[in-house]
């Protein structure tokens, strides 16, 4: 088994993730200035809706200080002069846009099609409004000249010029609905897309690199436990899982065995047919092993040719007996390399765990002498240490 180069795994997490969070980013990025423009809008809006709303009310006031002044109230003058200029300057604010009141001139058709369009526009009665109002404020309150200009000014006051004010301020509401109502729509597309593309990141970039993270913690954790060659577990996983087993036995008082397995000459079976010959046996013998045990017994390659299992919960006959149907197997197992037959046997060593043993490693070292009197009477048997 092999994995691909740590300094590849890093660049490419590093490129998938720069390009997760950089998409994340312009989502946001964006979505800030479509809420910016939002809340530009809605501040714009709402100032043009409220200077447009004063108007009718300044046309009002106009009238009422025309009819004060001209009644014989000279302090009326100065406020009919404050209150035409006010609604003059908010009228050209409306029409042209203004940098004191922050308004922009209205590009939208509808809007300057209210001020221009109908057979008395809008601009033109304010215009003959405010020229009505001034030449008032101009005249003296006994002037006989001040009568027709003043009654122009109550009937455009009370009809067509305050009925086309408010047509003003309905058509900036209007307008203001419809373009908040269009960024709105902006604004929820801006906010699906990052949904979108969140989604997107996680089932196309963040699903799979945790995928190959995992593929690869898993590759590693098999490199670091197991024989590349055998499949088995090597010594130190081995060991750790005998601790594993020896503490649990004690714990719920359960016997627990080891099997010692050593392949017979294997020295001459390297000599003769070479180390590939050599590589066939031990992968045959642990083929054989994981078939002859019980699923979760594990099968540990302690060095060389020796080899061990860990048999919990099993007490001396049933090890023994599994014992004999390995070494039976073994020496039934046909193994060929470069087209020779290749004969193999095992001795074999068993210790069940016993009170006086410290640990793991206790065991297993009696299980080995049991080896070395299987080794010593023979080869090819099972020999066992009480």
């Amino acid at each position: 088994m092999s994995i691909r180069p740590i300094g590849s795994i890093e660049r490419r997490l590093t490129i998938s993730y720069v390009l997760a969070l950089t998409l994340v980013a312009l989502l946001t990025i964006i979505s800030h200035f479509v809420l910016m423009r939002v809340l530009a809008t809605q501040n714009g809006f709402a100032t043009v809706i409220s200077i447009s709303e004063r108007q009718p009310m300044l046309s009002q006031r106009i009238a009422s200080l025309a009819a004060q002044y001209a009644a014989g109230d000279l302090a009326a003058r100065g406020l009919l002069d404050q209150a035409i200029d006010q609604f003059d300057q908010q009228h050209s604010a409306l029409l042209h846009g203004d940098a004191t009141f922050g308004l922009m001139a209205p590009r939208a058709t509808d809007l300057r099609a209210v001020f221009f369009s109908g057979p008395d526009p809008v601009n033109s009665m304010v215009g003959r409004y405010v020229a009505d109002a001034r030449r008032v404020a101009a005249l003296s309150p006994s002037d006989p000249a001040l009568k027709p200009v003043l009654a122009r000014i109550f009937a455009a006051a009370d009809g067509p010029l305050l009925q086309g004010l408010g047509e003003v301020v309905q058509a900036h509401q209007q307008r203001s609905d419809r373009e908040l109502a269009e960024l709105a729509r902006i604004q929820d597309a801006t906010l699906l897309v990052v949904l979108l593309t969140l989604l997107i990141e996680a089932l196309a970039i963040f699903r799979p690199l945790v995928r190959q993270v995992s593929r690869y913690a898993r590759q590693l954790l098999v490199l670091a436990t197991r024989d590349p060659l055998t499949g088995a577990l090597n010594r130190r996983s081995f060991m750790d899982k005998g601790a594993q087993a020896v503490t649990q036995a004690r714990n719920a008082g359960e016997p627990l065995s080891v099997v010692m397995i050593d392949a017979d000459h294997f020295k001459r079976i390297n000599d003769t047919y070479q180390h590939a010959g050599g590589d066939a046996v031990l992968q045959a013998l642990v083929a054989t092993l994981k078939r002859e045990v019980r699923g979760g017994d594990p099968v540990g390659r302690l060095g060389g040719e020796e080899f061990a299992i860990l048999l919990p919960r099993t007490g001396l006959a049933s090890a023994q007996q599994m014992a004999e149907r390995v070494r039976a197997a073994i020496a039934a197992m046909r193994v060929e390399s470069a087209g020779a037959a290749i004969p193999v046997t095992v001795s074999i060593g068993l210790a069940v765990l016993a009170q006086g043993d410290a640990g793991m490693d206790a065991l297993l070292a009696r299980a080995d002498q049991a080896l070395y009197s299987a080794k010593h009477l023979g080869r090819n048997r099972v020999e066992v240490m009480v």
